[in-house]
């Protein structure tokens, strides 16, 4: 029979330890690189919706300066192009969305401007894989 020595089994100990070092740094490493998969994943919606935000942000800070500079009616395509959402006045027809809107001075501008339509048009070109219309819609002004 084979005798172990003390040290052939300490040598013997470090090496196993050494291995299992490695297969859990291999499996941690892997973890860590599935990790930033669902990282991303996770921080997509985020990103997209900080994007949305951005471009209806500037729609309505849009519709304000008009309002204030004294407009009685706004054209809504050239809103929209102001504002960064690149939409022509067939898609306004097809989204039913009137080319020019009358302005309330007494409500608040998402009251009476067709945010909604350009809103869902917004996100069917750009991230379709997405939900476009919060829950409290009736439906999808896109489809």
């Amino acid at each position: 029979m084979d005798k172990f020595s003390r040290r052939d089994a300490v040598k013997f100990a470090a090496a196993g330890a050494v291995t299992l070092g490695a297969s859990a740094a291999l499996a941690q490493e892997k973890k860590t690189e599935a990790g930033k998969g669902d990282k991303e994943l996770n921080e997509a919606p985020a990103r997209v919706m900080a994007e949305a935000s951005r471009i209806f942000d500037k729609m309505a800070a849009e519709v304000e300066r008009e309002v204030k500079g004294g407009a009685k009616q706004l054209t809504v395509a050239r809103i929209a192009e102001r504002a960064g959402l690149k939409i022509d006045e067939k898609t306004l027809k097809q989204l039913r969305v009137p080319l020019r809107i009358y302005v309330f001075r007494w409500c608040h501008w998402c009251q009476w401007f067709p945010w909604q339509p350009l809103w869902c048009y917004w996100w069917h070109q750009h991230h379709p894989q997405y939900r476009c219309c919060p829950w409290w819609w009736h439906r999808c002004y896109y489809t």
